[in-house]
């Protein structure tokens, strides 16, 4: 006899309290074929398949191109040579000159992260179908009160807020 680990729950459809087909409702065995249809018809699911295929890889645009290659590789030129510079005087005093910070800046690993992720982000956005919109103008400039708080019952230049900002710190009148 094994030996059964938790709790074990079987379906009892001969319970009086629970039955499956009750006179409110039924619920019948097996799938549901109104739920279970495809909304999209199979050439869509093909051309969705063909779609993903296409879709714009951050490789191309970070390793690929001839500059992309010559940027990550004097990235790796300057930063061992940084790291060189803690046993050569003549390095650190480079490193330590303005045209060693002005370096460090163009060699930094994340700003060529960036720059060179740009090609991709707008190829990725191309590739989506996102749609940018231009925002209202209430969108851009909402509606604002006396005093230029969004609500007008919290500023105290606006009359609509009452007597509440009238009040002493002490809570007098």
């Amino acid at each position: 006899m094994s030996k059964i680990m938790g709790h074990q729950f079987h379906l009892d459809t001969s319970n009086p309290r629970f039955p499956i087909s009750g006179g409110y409702a039924s619920f019948p065995a097996g799938r549901d074929t109104i739920v279970d249809t495809p909304i999209e018809p199979v050439e869509t699911e093909a051309e969705m398949v063909a779609h993903a295929s296409e879709r714009p890889r951050a490789s191309v645009w970070l390793w690929r191109p001839w500059y992309a290659k010559l940027w990550w590789a004097g990235i790796a030129i300057y930063w061992l040579g940084k790291a060189g510079s803690i046993y050569s005087s003549i390095l650190d005093q480079f490193y330590s000159s303005a045209l060693g910070g002005l370096l460090n800046v163009a060699f930094f690993p994340p700003l060529a992260l960036m720059v060179l992720g740009l090609g991709f982000a707008r190829a990725r956005f191309e590739w989506s179908d996102w749609e940018f919109v231009e925002p209202t103008h209430e969108q851009m400039f909402p509606k604002r009160s006396v005093g230029g708080m969004r609500d007008p019952y919290a500023d105290p230049l606006d009359p609509r807020s009452g007597a509440l900002h009238w009040r002493r710190v002490d809570g007098t009148p």
